[in-house]
């Protein structure tokens, strides 16, 4: 389980609280103030950034590499330098699109000093095994493996950057400008490759219908 790399105990609800509560800030306005704060040696704001997006890094760090302890070593370091670092790193507007940048080079060039292969095989989401009770009929059961199988052959067939851009975007929620700079490309052909992506999916969907 990863842990908050200070390994120390913060107040995060009290300033979350305080920081997240005010509706007319926008994500981005947000998102600028606890970054001034975690820059000012906030602790409280460092472990809100933590807390808020860890989740989302270490789902985003299996889709890039397949071994599981270098992805949260990674967002270890991560974090670590981040602290480290946070009187001379820039301003951001999406701390999100940041910190899953970070992730993929750090990860990229981990794979690459230890000259590990990218996971091909890892689709977008593992559905997990249905468990089905003595009143499901067979035929049910049949139908459901059946579409399960077609949905599997379907996301195999993506490529890691369409698998890629559909976790970020449904996932991480993360909008066109930052699936760009995470994703360094910029935003027409993000545009193009979401759409692809979604073509694709929507070819598979129409079949369960």
């Amino acid at each position: 389980m990863l842990k908050n790399p200070l390994h120390k105990s913060v107040p995060t609800t009290s300033y979350a609280k305080v920081k997240f509560l005010d509706v007319e800030k926008t994500s981005s306005q947000v998102d600028v103030q606890l970054w001034q704060d975690f820059q000012t040696g906030s602790e409280s704001a460092f472990a809100a950034i933590y807390e808020k997006n860890v989740g989302l890094l270490y789902s985003y760090g299996i889709k890039i590499v397949s071994d599981k302890d270098l992805v949260k070593d990674s967002i270890q370091d991560l974090f670590i330098e981040l602290w480290d670092a946070k009187n001379r790193i820039s301003k951001v507007n999406s701390i999100k699109a940041y910190l899953c940048k970070s992730l993929r080079r750090k990860l990229i060039a981990s794979v690459s000093k230890q000259r590990k292969t990218f996971d091909k095989s890892q689709d977008l989401e593992k559905l997990n095994p249905t468990v089905f009770s003595s009143e499901v009929s067979l035929i049910e059961k049949q139908r459901f493996d059946e579409q399960r199988k077609m949905l599997n052959k379907e996301l195999d067939s993506l490529t890691l950057k369409q698998k890629e851009i559909i976790h970020l975007k449904f996932y991480g929620r993360l909008n066109y400008n930052e699936i760009a700079e995470v994703m360094l490309l910029d935003k027409k052909a993000t545009y193009n490759l979401m759409a692809r992506t979604i073509k694709i999916l929507k070819k598979c969907l129409r079949r369960f219908s």
